[in-house]
């Protein structure tokens, strides 16, 4: 997946700052790399796990179960690396879909770029509520229409940002860490997320294509006629 600003630099730049620009390519490259990582070792503890059942199977009844009993717990510790990158993999994720929508928000609004200390606080892994706010922004005050095309309300992160809600209504009334809203909403997602919820799971899968998105609407924001 090729960075959307690839290619473009200097004045063609404008009004997107260098700072923007380089932090958005820092990030979408992490989360490029890391997420083929994360698929490679997902791959690699499902192989672990057939073979440990295929060599089960053959080996059935035999009074030394070693060879297979040792592909499974390597399965086991190779899933549990797959889980620990793909926690990574959504705290960059989530911080370069909230800079990429927050860095469009402020070029379609024609406000000034943001300082160095913006840019570095936004690539960080987000608050639930920050997180939340860059997803509710309307595709409208985002995108512009295509000829004939109405202008979309439906909000630029939709599915993922509707996980988010399921993720936070679990925080909430699970029990586990009795929280209030405003509490939730100042933390991050990684640091209260029920045990069972893995963070790229399901539709929070879609949190790194919108990032996506918004960073292509900014190459077109840049490109535009």
């Amino acid at each position: 997946m090729n960075f959307p600003l690839a290619g473009v630099s200097g004045p063609e730049l404008a009004p997107l700052s260098e700072t923007e620009a380089e932090a958005l390519r820092s990030l979408h490259n992490a989360c490029v790399h890391l997420d083929r990582e994360r698929g490679e070792a997902l791959s690699h503890a499902l192989h672990l796990r057939e073979s440990a059942a295929i060599v089960g199977d053959y080996l059935s009844g035999t009074a030394f179960p070693q060879h297979p009993r040792a592909l499974k717990e390597l399965s086991e510790v190779a899933l549990a690396y797959e889980r620990q990158a793909e926690a990574i993999v959504w705290r960059y994720a989530s911080a370069y879909a909230v800079l990429a929508i927050t860095v469009l928000d402020r070029l379609v609004s024609e406000r000034p770029p943001l300082d160095a200390d913006a840019v570095e606080e936004l690539c960080q892994e987000p608050t639930i509520g920050r997180l939340r706010a860059a997803l509710s922004i309307p595709s409208s005050r985002l995108i512009a229409p295509s000829d004939g095309e109405q202008q979309d309300e439906v909000p630029i992160g939709s599915h993922a940002l509707t996980a988010v809600e399921e993720v936070r209504a679990e925080v909430l009334h699970s029990g586990e860490k009795a929280m209030d809203e405003q509490a939730v909403d100042a933390s991050r997602l990684s640091a209260v997320r029920p045990v069972h919820v893995t963070p790229l799971g399901l539709s929070l899968s879609f949190t790194l294509p919108v990032a996506t998105t918004a960073s292509w609407e900014i190459y077109k924001y840049l490109k535009r006629e």
